[in-house]
């Protein structure tokens, strides 16, 4: 199964540590969501992110193949709080099916730019969601 990853398990270690097979984290190439945005889930102060439909938006990842053994642990590992949604993304400028999580309760509020070391070092070591 193809996953799109745009949260803490873009990194390769956690998303093998989590994914019980570090493999897996040598699978991740880049790709985009078109047509979704990144938006904070919950309430104003939530510090996960999920993705909402929004034309002409793009959210920048990764795609990771996940193995049989690894899906069932990345699904308890999101938890009841996402959905896994089948959605279009491009690798490689070209469209590829695959899963992604989306949270089920999310805002409008756009989330912040991940390009900011400390934002980044916090997802890392707090979050608990792709």
């Amino acid at each position: 199964m193809l996953i799109f990853l745009y949260g803490s398990l873009r990194d390769p270690t956690l998303l093998g540590q989590i994914a019980g097979d570090p493999r897996i984290g040598r699978t991740l190439r880049p790709a985009r969501l078109e047509g979704w945005t990144r938006v904070h889930i919950g309430n104003w102060g939530a510090r996960y992110a999920s993705v909402s439909r929004s034309r002409g938006a793009a959210v920048s990842g990764f795609v990771a193949h996940l193995t049989a053994a690894a899906q069932p642990r990345l699904i308890a590992y999101e938890g009841s709080a996402y959905t896994l949604k089948r959605v279009r993304v491009v690798v490689d400028g070209k469209p590829r099916i695959a899963g992604v999580w989306v949270a089920r309760a999310v805002t409008k509020r756009l989330w912040t730019d991940l390009a900011d070391p400390l934002r980044a070092r916090v997802e890392r070591s707090t979050t608990r969601h792709a």
